[in-house]
């Protein structure tokens, strides 16, 4: 099993653990995770006089499991290969709501939760894939896969797609955690696998982004970068677009990985790209500051930019001609997804380090001080909050009325309204 970082050693390697960038934060290592507690009885002590029998304390009831035939359709990082983080045909839960059950691992959930037939499939620093109920937040299965999993699975036709820390992109059988095959690449594989039209597209440390059969694990072709490929890949219209740590974003063609364009952004790029309405956003970070460049999906010419003051680069959503972007510090923008104009800003006073996924009429937010937020996507109206109890550091998936984040306190919460 993997060392377990220590939340300092987390934020040093964002370059925010200053005082600034500790401003706000409440959030320990060894958070208590949320949940309903069952009420408790007080005594009033021994030899205090009673005067017959009194009705027994009322007990807040546990959560019980999520009442839904079928839960699915949140099948890969972002909710889809263009990575836009925003499903137009599911529901989020209406208020109030509660944490209906939680899951533990045994280290970090980092990954964003793939959500595929009643079953919520994420990675762990445990070295672990997990298969999960998603009514219920029973274990179905875990399959070993080697060392850290910080890719986020993608589940497509019966099989999960996942990377592992070890160097191999794994194909999983989704019933029961069985391994199809297993692909191996020269390094650490942290980018979340986009699945289009039977190919597997992933990024790797050894510097190339991969396409391989997803039946058998053969490689189709590679292409290689100036640096570690640790951004997942979006796909769309047939071009695969992806960033690198050599400061450039890449459009490559998805048959055959022959380059369309490449951009120079100056700083690295961690995070997915998002395309949109003929936009590609790529968000970039010098550790200390970052921005979003919106190009044209045909030749990469920029469009607008946005100077975000943020050490690991704004995550956006898109969704309905907004951008939505979460930010490493305290703000969460909307802005005209076109020319790159504010619309609104929220700022609670709290470090957000937000992660975002945009259902409905809501945006919802898997942020660094534990909590998830909803907002309305029309002003940024905060519309409830839930304690997970540690860092979130990936977005949530909203699926069928269900909220489901992983957190640094090795726990998978599904989040549900009260009456589910």
């Amino acid at each position: 099993m993997a060392r377990r970082p220590t939340r300092r050693e987390y934020l040093l390697s964002l370059g925010v653990a200053g005082g600034a960038g500790l401003a706000g934060c409440n959030t320990t290592e060894t958070g208590t995770p949320s949940g309903t507690d069952a009420g408790t009885a007080t005594s009033s002590g021994p030899g205090t006089p009673t005067e017959g029998p009194t009705d027994p304390p009322e007990e807040t009831p546990e959560p019980g499991p999520i009442d839904e035939a079928t839960i699915s359709g949140w099948p890969m990082f972002g909710a889809d290969p263009a990575r836009t983080r925003a499903a137009a045909g599911e529901t989020g839960p209406a208020a109030p709501v509660t944490t209906r059950w939680e899951f533990r691992a045994d280290n970090i959930i980092a990954t964003s939760p793939a959500v595929v037939d009643n079953t919520v499939y994420v990675g762990s620093y445990d070295g672990n894939v997990y298969a999960v109920d998603a009514a219920e937040g029973t274990e179905q299965w875990r399959f070993g896969a080697g060392t850290v999993v910080q890719s986020s699975p993608a589940v497509v036709d019966g099989t999960v797609y996942v990377g592992s820390d070890d160097g191999h992109v794994y194909a999983i059988d989704a019933a029961d955690g069985t391994q199809q095959w297993r692909f191996e690449t020269g390094d650490a594989v942290q980018s979340s696998p986009a699945v289009v039209d039977g190919v597997v597209y992933v990024g790797s440390d050894d510097r190339h982004v991969y396409a391989i059969d997803a039946a058998d694990g053969t490689q189709q072709w590679r292409f290689r970068t100036r640096g570690r490929v640790q951004a997942s890949p979006a796909v769309a219209d047939g071009t695969v677009y992806v960033g690198s740590l050599d400061q450039r974003a890449y459009a490559l063609d998805a048959a055959d990985g022959t380059q369309r364009w490449e951009f120079g952004t100056g700083r690295y790029v961690y995070n997915a790209p998002t395309v949109a309405d003929g936009l590609v956003y790529i968000s970039t970070t010098n550790r200390t500051e970052g921005t979003l460049h919106a190009l044209d999906t045909a030749d990469g010419t920029q469009q607008w930019r946005y100077q975000s003051y943020t050490p690991h680069g704004p995550t956006v959503a898109v969704a309905d001609g907004t951008a939505y972007l979460g930010t490493s510090h305290d703000n969460i923008f909307a802005l005209d997804a076109a020319t790159g104009g504010e619309q609104w800003r929220y700022r609670p006073g709290d470090w957000l380090m937000a992660e975002l996924s945009v259902v409905g009429d809501t945006v919802y937010a898997g942020c660094g001080d534990g909590k998830v937020r909803a907002l309305a996507t029309g002003d940024g109206a905060e519309r409830w909050t839930v304690d997970t109890g540690n860092m979130i550091r990936s977005p949530p998936a909203v699926v069928d009325g269900v909220v489901y984040v992983g957190n640094y306190n090795d726990t998978l919460s599904a989040i549900a309204a009260e009456d589910a």
